[in-house]
């Protein structure tokens, strides 16, 4: 019997409701998935730019430039160090290392002296505590920025985005690049959702907020490179370290030395001076022994924004000379010293001019002998005599050496010094054909820190030497 239409309609409005109600069903099913996807990859994006935030905030964070108490630091500041120094430092029996006879700052019965070897090396001891790997540290940061500054990007930019810490960023080794190799696969997957989620929200608040830090982060670090190599062409050159076992990981030794460029090694009779920097010594963190300790060496010190450590220069007629003609003013005269004008004096001592006996013989009888004053000045230039009673070429050129390590610290809003020096070198030679050769470089960076701020008191402590030198050329000039 055929079903009358009434029933066929029945039917098909049966499974017409039938086919809605699986189609919600679907429908429902597959917007709680898809929202729960959703959440998901929003999740996943947040938490991604949160990671990378973080991680470029420890970039440029206050403090250290690394994180010393952490073993794996330590080791891997080392491993750059020692492999860096296997390409220069070829040791020879023939040629020993012997004491530095310019050190004029850091000499103390207890501590060892530095070293000079063949050909122009100078080797600095290092400190077996977090001061020695923040010294390598520094350095390190300085040839990686000088040397490496086009590949440093690609390096920050390694593993889609994954932002590395500096220490790891500068100091990574061959067996950290195995490590993540081996999960290369896992890695890539986990990346590829990381980046699907982070293009899918990237107008999402929060990932914009964590982005926008993220972006400033990267700003700021590539500001702390362009100064570091700036700052390189102010510091010896630096070529790692040696007296390293390479079984020793995590720690320095005692035989560990920096190894460094010989400032004194182009000078006949160099005459070097070190002045400590900055108006303080100490770092902030410091125990209040140790500040106390530091401003009771030289209570000038903020004041003046340096003090002299020491000072050697040549000049064979004087009644302290020794075997070699040099006379040596150590931490005791810089700190004797109580007034401007009594530091300035101290300037005049190591600038004075000091013609070889012969000569001053020489111009001695000419003088005797009623020679005209033009003829005594032609005799001046055949001799080689300085008619100045100050090295005024020589302060000149420092002067302008300085006023660009100056406009450093004018732009420098990201790093602060704290015990670091000024090495001055000229030639004390006088029959030199380059005798008005000197130079001045930054040295010892054992409390360098990252601080968001400019370095008023090593700035106020060049402005003042630049003030006192300058003071010399008008005395002269008067």
């Amino acid at each position: 019997m055929r079903p009358s239409p009434r029933d066929m309609m029945a039917v098909s409005r049966q499974n017409n409701q039938s086919i809605l109600s699986a189609t919600s069903c679907i429908i429902l099913a597959s917007s709680s998935v898809a929202l729960l996807l959703w959440g998901t990859l929003q999740r996943r994006a947040r938490r991604k730019a949160f990671e990378l935030a973080s991680l470029a905030h420890r970039l440029v964070k206050e403090g250290s430039l690394v994180d010393c108490s952490d073993v794996h630091v330590r080791a891997k500041i080392l491993y750059a160090a020692v492999d860096r120094a296997t390409r220069f430092w070829f040791p020879s029996s023939d040629s020993r290392p012997s004491p530095l006879k310019s050190q004029v700052g850091g000499l103390s019965d207890h501590k060892r002296r530095v070293l000079t070897a063949d050909p122009d090396f100078c080797l600095k001891p290092l400190h077996v505590d977090e001061r020695g790997f923040r010294e390598i540290a520094f350095y390190e940061s300085l040839r990686l920025a000088h040397h490496n500054e086009s590949s440093l990007a690609k390096r920050l930019q390694i593993e889609h985005g994954d932002l590395p810490a500096l220490d790891e960023l500068a100091f990574a080794c061959d067996s950290n690049r195995s490590q993540k190799h081996s999960n290369s696969n896992l890695r890539l997957t986990s990346c590829m959702w990381d980046d699907f989620a982070m293009q899918l929200f990237v107008q999402d608040e929060v990932v914009q907020g964590l982005d926008s830090n993220t972006r400033n982060a990267w700003g700021e670090l590539r500001d702390e490179v362009d100064l570091l190599r700036r700052l390189s062409s102010f510091t010896p050159d630096y070529y790692g370290i040696i007296g390293q076992p390479t079984s020793t990981s995590y720690e320095i030794t005692s035989e560990s030395y920096l190894l460094l460029g010989n400032l004194t090694v182009n000078f006949k009779k160099p005459c070097v001076m070190d002045l400590k920097m900055g108006r303080k010594t100490y770092e902030r963190d410091a125990h209040y022994t140790k500040k106390e300790r530091e401003c009771l060496k030289y209570e000038q010190q903020a004041e003046f924004g340096f003090r002299i450590v020491g000072m050697r220069f040549y000049d064979p007629a004087h009644v302290d000379a020794d075997e070699e003609g040099f006379v040596f003013l150590d931490k005791h005269f810089g700190r004797s010293l109580a007034s401007t004008d009594e530091v300035v004096d101290a300037f005049r001592t190591f600038f004075k001019t000091r013609n070889t006996p012969e000569n001053e013989q020489r111009l001695a009888e000419a003088l005797e002998n009623n020679k005209s004053v033009f003829e005594i000045n032609e005799l001046k230039k055949q001799w080689r005599i300085c008619k100045d009673e100050y090295r005024t070429e020589i302060i000149t050129d420092l002067i302008e050496q300085l006023q660009c390590i100056q406009t450093w610290f004018e732009d420098n809003d990201r790093y602060c010094f704290r015990s670091s020096s000024l090495l001055f070198v000229y030639e004390g030679d006088m029959s030199q054909v380059n005798r008005d050769v000197s130079v001045v470089k930054m040295i010892d960076f054992t409390h360098v820190q990252r601080r968001k701020a400019i370095d008023e008191g090593y700035l106020h402590g060049v402005h003042n030497v630049l003030s006192m030198f300058e003071k010399l050329i008008r005395d002269e000039d008067s």
